[in-house]
């Protein structure tokens, strides 16, 4: 697509300001990621629970975990007791990683990392955060941040270790099919590369048996009580085939549909504009769904058969727009790495997943249906 003003509808200023925030730092520790502790979160005693994660002992003379050369230990650890749990579970990895001077990048919530802080004390500098409710809204982004800081800190290093929490209590049935969908890509996307291990916390209290059951499932090793990573076992097959295949779930408002061609992008950036204005999204986030539109539906013409269909409708406080077209995604992990500027293939579904709050892409030898989510809530 053209950068440029198409129509009255700004097109290459977002796409700008993405290529420049995303230029200015990636996931470095120092400039991204830095998350003030919140008051009354309802975190419970602070106090306490930096006292019983502190309660640990020497990182000298815990275990190494178990990462082979040229392996990726893609790892689910299980937590009781919150936020004190949490911290009690992580603390020993992280220490590990320290004392071998590994790079190290937590994506959690903003309370968590508050509390990993306090608990680490002078340590904390030697440790990356990104707050994964801002990173990982949508999951799609989640592997190319963890590219990135690997790409960034860990080239030439011995290991890494990266601490994620995709999945918190909260989450719509549609996030949670797409986070389970994105761990087991990750398997797909690291399997054979450097040696790192990735620690996914998953909060038993607080999710349902099915979400952990799903995780077990697309965890290769799951740790055991105790943080001993020799102990982890593999509960089976770790990526399901067809990883695009599915059905979505139909729409639950009434819908607008409007089918398009190369001559109608013009006149659909128009509708859409005007539909999400009177929708009362904000103007920013108005031209970021319009360009991720506008970016789907050029793909559906120039590798979907040359028309696609559109579908417009409301969800609470979501806006939700599908593409349909004839097309045949076959590459699983397409649009989920951040693109080399000579790459020429990629670019838009890779945009498309920055600008959006989720994004679903399900495809076949029947055709591609990709339905994107913007909130009209200015958080």
């Amino acid at each position: 697509m053209t950068a440029g003003t198409n129509d009255g509808v700004p097109t290459g200023t977002i796409e700008t300001d993405i290529s420049a925030r995303l230029d200015s730092g990636g996931l470095a520790p120092s400039r991204r990621g830095v998350v003030k502790r919140k008051e009354g979160t309802g975190a419970g005693d602070a106090g306490n629970v930096i006292a019983a994660a502190t309660q640990r002992p020497d990182s000298t003379r815990l275990l190494r975990w178990d990462v082979y050369a040229d392996a990726f230990r893609h790892e689910l650890l299980e937590y009781a007791d919150g936020p004190a749990g949490f911290v009690r579970r992580t603390l020993p990895y992280i220490s590990r990683s320290i004392a071998a001077h590994e790079p190290i990048l937590v994506a959690v919530g903003a309370e968590k990392v508050s509390l990993l802080k306090e608990a680490l004390g002078r340590d904390a500098a030697r440790v990356g955060f990104a707050d994964m409710s801002t990173l990982g809204r949508n999951p799609g982004r989640i592997i190319s941040a963890w590219r990135e800081f690997l790409r960034q800190h860990a080239s030439g290093a011995a290991s890494a270790l990266g601490i994620g929490e995709p999945i918190w209590p909260g989450r719509s049935a549609a996030e949670l099919a797409e986070c389970h969908r994105h761990e087991a890509l990750l398997n797909l996307a690291f399997d054979g590369g450097a040696p790192w291990h990735l620690l996914c916390p998953y909060d038993v209290d607080g999710l349902d048996d099915q979400v952990i059951a799903a995780a077990q499932h697309s965890h290769p090793f799951v740790a055991k009580d105790g943080g001993r990573d020799g102990e982890a076992t593999r509960p089976g097959p770790a990526m399901p085939p067809g990883p695009l295949e599915g059905v979505l779930e139909p729409p639950r408002s009434s819908v607008r549909e409007l089918t398009f061609t190369a001559d109608d992008l013009g006149f659909l950036r128009r509708f859409l504009s005007e539909w999400s204005e009177r929708e009362q999204l904000h103007a920013e986030a108005n031209q970021e769904l319009v360009l991720a539109v506008n970016e789907l539906a050029t793909n559906s013409v120039r590798y979907g058969g040359g028309h696609g269909t559109l579908l417009l409708w409301r969800e609470q406080d979501q806006l939700v727009c599908e593409v349909r077209d004839a097309g045949h995604i076959q590459d699983p992990l397409i649009g989920r790495s951040r693109p080399a500027p000579q790459q020429h293939t990629g670019r838009g579904l890779w945009l498309v997943h920055e600008l959006c709050d989720l994004v679903q892409i399900r495809s076949s030898a029947s055709g591609t249906v990709i339905r994107v989510h913007k909130r009209c809530s200015s958080d």
